[in-house]
């Protein structure tokens, strides 16, 4: 049974931070200072229990760098704000804990499975140790732009292997002795992560928290799956065939085993969605993650009547905000480019890293700027780089837009994605609605109601042409570019 994740939010604040730590060391902040600063905010963020030891940590080090007055004194209040917000997240997990216990009313129980193997925290010491191995790799031939990316996969790892320790040790101090019990609802949503719910919300209004969870499994049992190896493949499909249905599982009785706050380890023990089947046993696979009310509102608003225009051909194509996407992704590859090429003291592999990287941006950016989807009585068609894939819509199974990604998925497994940028908070407040949140609902009534479906066939030129032209012109563009740049030092 494959492990079920808890989202993109963690990925999406690790590039951000690299990108932070990019932007400090190309502006000549010593590289270990252009990691640390952007790791407050992570650590803020993922593990705030660090920040009580790095937010000091800071503001020493500055004053070690001899960074002068300035500098010391926008440590200390980048230090301060940072801890300042771990510690309000600190004294939520306090509340969160003592309104679990109090729902517990004292009731207690011996946690199911506390005589199988403790598996928690072992990806992510293995993950750590793999990080902290490549941030020493960078840092031992360090130069240009990337010493500050060595650093920051030093902190990265070092986060890792204490939020796997934390992990163990919680779940390990979860087993070892009877631990408070709470009846709950619960549910897999479209993500594959466990939503869980109060007793009595009936209807899943309002999720209290989400949280990844894995089966448990005696040894015995997981030999047997090994030697059949058809249950693994089974509850894959029903994975993959829950993703691409982008619609949340049945509700199901529960019993919760542990005290549920930000970060804690669970074990849940639920209904199977089989009416003939034994209750489900699940052992928390990550920290458990509150759900906010900013949340809720933003997933019930996602959701809006689709007016759809009764016509032979439909299409869509780019718009403004995918220029701005494009124009974001040419201005990072510049900026890149000019600081590898620029110095002097770069060495000749981060220089073949860079212009890599920026022949993959020159494939991306034609993509962004001229993407087109074709719908007609046969199915979709999407343009791409090298040719137009046909979508035949018995193969078609979702179209979502989470975070800043838009993506169609059909059968096979195969996908295809683009991404934007967005601002969840300025579209409620404005009552907009993104571009891709309109295209994906529409995408998705298609799909419901065949009634809606164009009735003609679309010709080659109303389905787009292919890219890769235009990649070419722009990767050529690119190499010249950086073959000048490195002939003028």
């Amino acid at each position: 049974m494959p492990v079920r994740g808890y989202g993109r939010f963690d990925e999406l604040v690790t590039l951000g931070a690299v990108a932070v730590a990019f932007a400090l060391g190309s502006a000549g902040v010593e590289p270990y200072l252009a990691a640390l600063l952007p790791l407050q905010v992570l650590w803020v963020l993922i593990r705030p229990e660090v920040v009580r030891v790095a937010a000091p940590g800071l503001v020493v080090a500055v004053a070690l760098d001899s960074a002068g007055w300035p500098g010391l004194l926008g440590a200390a209040v980048l230090g301060g704000v940072c801890l300042g917000l771990a510690e309000l997240r600190l004294w939520a997990r306090r509340r969160q804990r003592e309104c679990a216990l109090a729902a517990a009313e004292g009731v207690t129980a011996p946690v199911p499975g506390a005589e199988t193997p403790l598996r928690r925290g072992v990806l992510l010491g293995v993950a750590g140790l793999v990080s902290v191995i490549g941030g020493g790799g960078l840092l031992a031939g360090a130069g240009g732009v990337t010493a500050p990316v060595g650093f920051l996969l030093l902190g990265l790892g070092l986060t890792l292997l204490v939020s796997g320790a934390l992990g163990r040790y919680r779940a390990r101090r979860l087993h070892s002795a009877p631990a408070p019990v709470l009846r709950v609802l619960v549910r897999d949503d479209a993500m594959a992560r466990t939503e869980v719910f109060a007793a009595d919300d009936v209807d899943a209004l309002r999720p209290l928290f989400v949280v990844s969870v894995m089966p448990l499994q005696a040894d015995e049992e997981e030999e047997d799956e090994e030697e059949e190896g058809d249950l693994d493949d089974e509850a894959d499909d029903e994975l993959l065939e829950q993703l691409d249905d982008d619609s949340p599982g049945p509700l199901r009785e529960a019993v919760l085993y542990g005290v549920p706050y930000d970060g804690a380890e669970v074990v849940i023990v639920s209904a199977d969605e089989g009416l003939d089947e034994e209750p489900v046993v699940e052992r928390s696979s990550g920290p458990v993650r509150p759900v906010t009310r900013w949340a809720v509102r933003s997933a019930a608003g996602t959701a809006r009547d689709v007016t759809i225009p009764a016509q032979p051909v439909l299409r869509w194509r780019a718009g403004w905000l995918d220029l701005v996407a494009a124009l974001l992704l040419a201005q990072w590859g510049v900026w890149l480019g000019w600081g590898a090429f620029t110095d002097a003291g770069t060495a000749l592999w981060e220089q073949i890293l860079v212009g890599v990287l920026g022949l993959f941006g020159a494939a991306r950016v034609p993509v962004k700027l001229a993407w087109r989807i074709t719908a007609d009585r046969a199915g979709l068609w999407i343009n791409g780089l090298f040719k137009v894939t046909h979508i035949p819509w018995d193969d078609f199974r979702s179209a979502r837009h989470q975070t800043w990604e838009l993506k169609l998925r059909w059968r096979g497994g195969r996908s295809w994605a683009v991404a934007a940028p967005g601002w969840k908070w300025l579209e409620r407040r404005r009552g907009l609605t993104h571009p891709y949140d309109r295209l994906a609902s529409e995408l998705t009534a298609l799909c419901a109601d065949p009634a809606l479906r164009p009735t003609g066939d679309s010709t080659a030129r109303e389905r787009g042409r292919v890219v890769w032209p235009w990649a070419v012109v722009l990767g050529v563009g690119w190499v010249t570019a950086l073959v000048v740049a490195r002939a003028g030092l």
